[in-house]
C-alpha cells in the first residue's frame, strides 16, 4: 500500500470515524462522571449501577436487529444512488424500533422484580434496593434510546457521522449538568437542591435521552441530507424493506444480546465474590469504556464504508479497507491507553475506591490497556466489517460459541474453581478476544462474505 492510498484512505476513515470518535467519548465520560458522582452516594449505590447498566447493555443490544440492519440496508443503497429505496428502509427501521421498544417497557415494567431477583438475589440488600429503584427509573429511557440509536444509524448509514455527534454531546452534557445537581445538591443561596442519590442519577440519564430523541427526530425530518424522513409513506407498512432491515438485524441483536446476556451472567458470578469485586467490574467496565472509544468509532466507521462499497459493486476493496481500518484502530488504542497509564492515579481517585477494591482495579487496568491494542479490533471490528457485507450469521455463530466455551467457561473455572475472583474474570474475557481473532481472520480473507448483500437480491 503506496503511501498516496495511504494519505487517501486515512482522510476516508477519519472523516466518517472521528465524529463518532467524539461522539463515543462523550458517552464514556458520561458514563465515567456518573459513577464517579454516584461512588460518593455509597458503594452499595456503585454496585448497583453497575449491575442495572448489565440489563441496559443486554436491552440495547437487542434494538441492534434495528440499528445495525438500519445502518447497513441504508449505506448498501446509499452506495447503489437508490435514495427512495433507503428513505423506505429508513422509516421501517423506525416504526419497528417503536414497537419493539415499547413491548420491552412493558416486560421490565411487569417483571422487574423478578429479574432482579433472578439476577442478583445474591446481592446484599442495601444494593438490590438501590438496583431497583434505579431500573424503575431507567426503563422509561429504553423507548426514547432505541428510536434515537435507530435514526443515528440510518443517518450514518447515510453517511453524516456529524449530526449525530452534536446531538449526542449536547444530550451528555445535559445528563452532567443534571447528574451534578441531582445525585450532589446544590446550594446557591438563595436557593437549595437537595441530594437525590441514584434518583438523581436516573432521572437527569431520561431527562437527556429524551432531549437526544427531540433532537434527532427533528434532524431526521428536517435536516438531514442522505436520508430525510418527511413523508408518511416512508413509515407505512412495507415487508419487503423491513425483510432486509431484519436479515441483517437479526443475526447481530441475537448474537448481541446473548453476548451482553454472557456478560450479564458474568455479572452474576462477581456478584457471589464480594462487593469490592463488583465496584472493580463497574469501575473498571466505565473506564475501558472510555479507552473503547477508538475502537467503536473505527468499527462503525469502516461498516458504513464498507456498506457503500458493497453497494456499489467494489467488493474487491474490502479486504483492504477492512485490514487497514483495523490498524488505524490498534494504532489509537495504543496512543490513548499510554495516556491513561501515565495519568492512571489521578483517575482512579476519581471513583473514591475502597482499599479492597485497589487490591483489584490497576491488575484489571493495566492488562486491558496492554491487551486491547493487538486484540480488540480483530475481535470487533472484524466482524463489523464483515456485518457490513452481509455476512451476518457466520460473526453470530462465533460470537456466541466463544462467549459460551470460553469466556464463561473459564471466567467460571478461573474465577470460583481456582480462586482468581475479580481478576480470574478479565482474563477469560482476554481469552474470549484470542478465540474470536482466531476465527474472523480467515473469514475475511477467504472471501466467504462475498454475495449476501442486500442489493444482490433485486
Amino acid at each position: 500500500m503506496g503511501r498516496a492510498e495511504i494519505k487517501t484512505r486515512t482522510k476516508e476513515l477519519m472523516r466518517i470515524s472521528l465524529p463518532m470518535a467524539i461522539e463515543h467519548v462523550s458517552v464514556s465520560v458520561m458514563g465515567m462522571v456518573s459513577t464517579m458522582l454516584i461512588s460518593y452516594v455509597s458503594e452499595a449505590a456503585t454496585s448497583a449501577l453497575g449491575m442495572v447498566d448489565s440489563i441496559t447493555h443486554l436491552i440495547l443490544a437487542l434494538f441492534a436487529a434495528l440499528t445495525t440492519g438500519g445502518t447497513i440496508v441504508v449505506a448498501q443503497y446509499i452506495g447503489r444512488d437508490d435514495r427512495r429505496s433507503a428513505k423506505r428502509a429508513g422509516g421501517q427501521a423506525v416504526m419497528l424500533s417503536v414497537v419493539f421498544s415499547l413491548v420491552m417497557f412493558v416486560v421490565i415494567l411487569v417483571f422487574r422484580d423478578s429479574i432482579l431477583n433472578a439476577l442478583f438475589g445474591n446481592a446484599e440488600q442495601d444494593v438490590m434496593d438501590a438496583a431497583r429503584t434505579f431500573l424503575t427509573i431507567i426503563n422509561f429511557s429504553y423507548p426514547v434510546v432505541a428510536v434515537t440509536l435507530t435514526m443515528f444509524g440510518l443517518i450514518r448509514g447515510a453517511g453524516d457521522t456529524f449530526a449525530p455527534m452534536i446531538i449526542s454531546v449536547i444530550m451528555n452534557v445535559i445528563n452532567l449538568i443534571l447528574g451534578f445537581i441531582l445525585i450532589q445538591g446544590l446550594d446557591l443561596g438563595f436557593v437549595t437542591i437537595p441530594s437525590f442519590g441514584i434518583y438523581g442519577a436516573a432521572w437527569s440519564l431520561v431527562a437527556a435521552k429524551v432531549f437526544g430523541l427531540l433532537a434527532s427526530t427533528w434532524y431526521i425530518v428536517k435536516r438531514a441530507r442522505g436520508i430525510r424522513l418527511n413523508k408518511i409513506k416512508y413509515f407505512l407498512p412495507d415487508f419487503k424493506r423491513q425483510k432486509a432491515i431484519l436479515r441483517f438485524g437479526l443475526p447481530t441483536s441475537f448474537e448481541s444480546g446473548l453476548f451482553q446476556a454472557g456478560r450479564l451472567i458474568t455479572a452474576v458470578i462477581i456478584v457471589s465474590m464480594s462487593t469490592a469485586a463488583i465496584a472493580t467490574n463497574t469501575i473498571g467496565f466505565s473506564i475501558m469504556n472510555f479507552v473503547n472509544v477508538p475502537g467503536m468509532a473505527f468499527s462503525t466507521g469502516a461498516m458504513i464504508l464498507i456498506g457503500q462499497r458493497i453497494g456499489r459493486g467494489k467488493e474487491d476493496d474490502v479486504v483492504r479497507t477492512s485490514l487497514f481500518s483495523m490498524v488505524v484502530c490498534g494504532i489509537f488504542f495504543a496512543a490513548l491507553g499510554v495516556v491513561l497509564i501515565i495519568f492512571r492515579n489521578p483517575i482512579f481517585a476519581l471513583f473514591n475506591p475502597s482499599p479492597e477494591t485497589m487490591e483489584y482495579l490497576p491488575i484489571v487496568f493495566v492488562t486491558y490497556i496492554v491487551l486491547a491494542p493487538f486484540l480488540w479490533p480483530s475481535s470487533f471490528a472484524l466482524p463489523a466489517a464483515l456485518r457490513a457485507t452481509g455476512d451476518v450469521v457466520y460473526p453470530m455463530v462465533v460470537s456466541i460459541s466463544t462467549m459460551i466455551l470460553v469466556r464463561l467457561l473459564f471466567a467460571y473455572i478461573l474465577g470460583i474453581v481456582f480462586g482468581m475472583g475479580i481478576i480470574g474474570v478479565w482474563v477469560a474475557m482476554y481469552l474470549d478476544w484470542v478465540a474470536r481473532s482466531a476465527f474472523f481472520y480467515p473469514r475475511l480473507l477467504r472471501g466467504k462474505w462475498k454475495g449476501k448483500a442486500v442489493t444482490s437480491e433485486e
